[in-house]
This record gives C-alpha cells, structure tokens and sequence, in this order.
C-alpha cells in the first residue's frame, strides 16, 4: 500500500480519496488488506511511508487490518502488530480477530493468510466457533491473499478453508488484498461455479497505491476490474445494498436466538 514514491506514486492520492468519502460517511471504516508498508513491513516503513498518508490519526483511528506476505518479511511481522495494535490487529499469538459493528448490523472478521489455516488449526476452530456465536447475520471478511485473481499473482489454494467457511455461514462479502489491481466477483461456491442463489461475493482490492501488475487471462465470474479503488456497489440485483470503499450501508439484522 505505501512504499517509497517511486514504487508507491498513488498513496497520498489515494488517502485524500479517503478523507473526501468520509465526509459524505462519516462512520466509515478502512480496511487495510495487508503488505501496508513495502517492501518488508519494516518499522521505519510504517514510520516513513504509511505514517505520513494512511497513518495520520483521522485515518488510522478507523482502520482495522490483517497481515499480509510482506509484513512477515521482517521478525514474524512485528512492527505490523507493533504498528496497528492488539485491538485492530490482533496479536503475534493469535492474529485474527473479530467484531460486531452494530451501528451496521454486521459481524466483521478478520482473518490471517500467512499462518496455518487448515481445517484442524487453532485458526479455523476459532473461525468456527466464532461465526456460531456471532450476534448479527451479515458477515464481512478480510484477508490478505484472494482465493482466485486474474492478476500475475493468480488463484491461491492457501484460504480455501476460509472461502468454506464463509460459504457454510452464507457471508455476505469477502475482501483481499495481494494482487495490484481491483476485481469483483459474483457469488461462487468454494469450487469456483457461480451461485445465484447466494447474495454474497467477493472482492480483490487494491487501492491504487502501487503500481499495477501485468494481468493473466481473466478469472471466471469475475464482474469488473479496475486498477485503481474508487467504489464497489453490489449488483444491481441488491441495489438497496451499497458498498463504498470505507463503509457499508446497509442495516444488517441480528441472528435468531
């Protein structure tokens, strides 16, 4: 996400784009999809590169991150947990969290690419257990690495416990990172075919900080794809939901008890 300007031009840009949504969201959120300060997730990256644009405090007081492949680059990701915090990253010990955003009716999680996350983990018990326990219905998920793309980085076999898992819990939507360009896709099963009788999808995202890479030949379902970040709506079959890139508007409900 930021990096030094040769490699990184769009990350002041890209955080005024941000400052504007939130006057007209002022609840919004920012999801930090991980590799937030390249090239190793070094603390004087965070300091010199992240700080100054997405670190200033009206910015990072509303964001909530996952880890991605870089920040492990440098001593088990540290500085990344060190930088953003138990409470908005979670800890070296246990880096996926989660929370209920009631003012939308929704239950965030995230969640961590880089460690174990097979079906017997600690990581996918506490997944399980988590989305049983949650209090509202709408799910929105984060992490770093997106289980197909159309970018150089291509599909990645490493989260498809996750995408089972959100598909068992029917969540509503899925945001990654890695990949250097933005791709939407309509509701899949975990095998890839389309499902049209889920609302859910899920979306690569990359906020246009650092430059895009070369694109491979399209991944099936995908919607659209863009090089930069400017909005995400869902399809017109769920027009009352929309979706900008700091927030969302729609009301969720609570789980049946």
């Amino acid at each position: 996400m930021c990096g030094p300007p040769r490699k990184n031009p769009g990350a002041g840009a890209t955080a005024a784009l941000a400052r504007r949504i939130i006057k007209d969201h002022p609840d919004a959120m920012i999801l930090a999809l991980g590799d937030n300060a390249y090239n190793r997730g070094k603390s004087d990256e965070y300091r010199d590169h992240y700080t100054p644009t997405w670190g200033q405090p009206d910015l990072l007081g509303r964001t909530w991150s996952c880890p991605g492949n870089h920040d492990y680059r440098t001593a088990a990701a540290s500085p990344y947990f060190k930088y953003f915090g138990e409470l908005r990253a979670g800890t070296p010990w246990r880096s996926y969290y989660s929370l209920p955003l009631p003012e939308a009716g929704w239950h965030f999680v995230s969640l961590n690419s880089e460690i174990e996350q097979d079906a017997h983990s600690p990581q996918l018990r506490w997944l399980r257990q988590d989305l049983a326990e949650r209090h509202f219905e709408p799910i929105l998920a984060i992490w770093h690495r997106p289980r197909w793309g159309s970018g150089a980085h291509r599909d990645s076999k490493k989260p498809r416990w996750f995408l089972n898992e959100m598909y068992a819990a029917r969540a509503e939507l899925v945001l990654n990172g890695h990949a250097h360009h933005y791709e939407r896709f309509a509701p899949q099963r975990p095998a890839a075919a389309r499902s049209d009788s889920r609302s859910g999808g899920a979306a690569t995202v990359h906020s246009g900080d650092r430059r895009a890479q070369a694109r491979r030949p399209d991944q099936g379902h995908a919607e659209q794809r863009i090089r930069a970040l400017r909005s995400l709506r869902r399809p017109e079959a769920h027009a009352p939901a929309r979706l900008v890139p700091l927030g969302i508007h729609r009301r969720g409900r609570p789980r049946p008890r």
